[in-house]
């Protein structure tokens, strides 16, 4: 036979708080989860570090310390809120192994006249 637990009644208070707290955290938990995803789908050069990044399965906070930057504009920069400089971008890459391809498009010409300079 098993016996039944009897829960105190401060846990149980502390539980209905924690739970009343996780409802409502939950709706900008979800938007900052959806800002996540659409930052990392981008098909630009900072889409690819940012799956780099969530791909690598690495700490953030260690991947921050490494780079020489605030963990909170690191997520920043995950969730496609904050920009960083080239130099960041670049350690970034090497902290995750991101070995990021690129190929020149085809060049663009401008079939614009070209007006020669007043200064004759």
């Amino acid at each position: 036979m098993s016996a039944a637990k009897i829960i105190p009644a401060d846990l149980l208070d502390q539980l209905r708080r924690d739970r009343e707290k996780i409802a409502a955290e939950l709706p900008e938990l979800m938007e900052r989860g959806q800002r996540l995803d659409e930052a990392a789908a981008e098909n630009s050069l900072s889409g690819h570090l940012r799956r780099a990044i969530h791909r690598s399965r690495r700490p953030l906070k260690r991947i921050a310390g490494e780079v020489g930057l605030d963990v909170y504009l690191l997520c920043d920069f995950l969730e496609g809120t904050a920009t960083l400089r080239s130099d960041v971008l670049d350690r970034l890459a090497q902290s995750v192994g991101a070995i990021i391809h690129l190929e020149p498009g085809p060049l663009q010409r401008n079939d614009a006249p070209v007006r020669p300079s007043d200064s004759a």
